[in-house]
């Protein structure tokens, strides 16, 4: 069975070829990148806290702080939304991060 990519708006995610696009054209990323990507995608419209990012992509280890986080999902919002007309990435101030069409 093929597993069918993940889709928000025109991002793609083919979790099998590691393979991003974003309007048709490739975007490359990072492993970690690719995990958080691959997670907030997996949870579209959905608000991930830091910490539920944490423990899934770096299986939360006392010496990482949440800020890694943020930092991560800036990586991630120039890659993905910085020529973008429609942001797609959005912080939820207080609770954490969505994807959204």
């Amino acid at each position: 069975m093929e597993e069918k990519p993940l889709k928000v708006a025109d991002l793609e995610l083919n979790s099998k070829s590691f393979e991003v696009k974003r309007n048709g054209h490739e975007v490359f990323l990072t492993p970690q990148e690719f995990k958080l990507l691959e997670y907030l995608m997996i949870n579209k419209g959905r608000i991930v806290s830091r910490k539920m990012i944490l423990s899934h992509i770096w299986e939360y280890s006392a010496d990482l702080k949440t800020r890694v986080v943020d930092v991560y999902v800036g990586y991630l919002r120039k890659k993905i939304d910085f020529e973008a007309e429609k942001k797609l990435i959005y912080s939820i101030r207080g609770f954490g991060y969505t994807i959204r069409e």
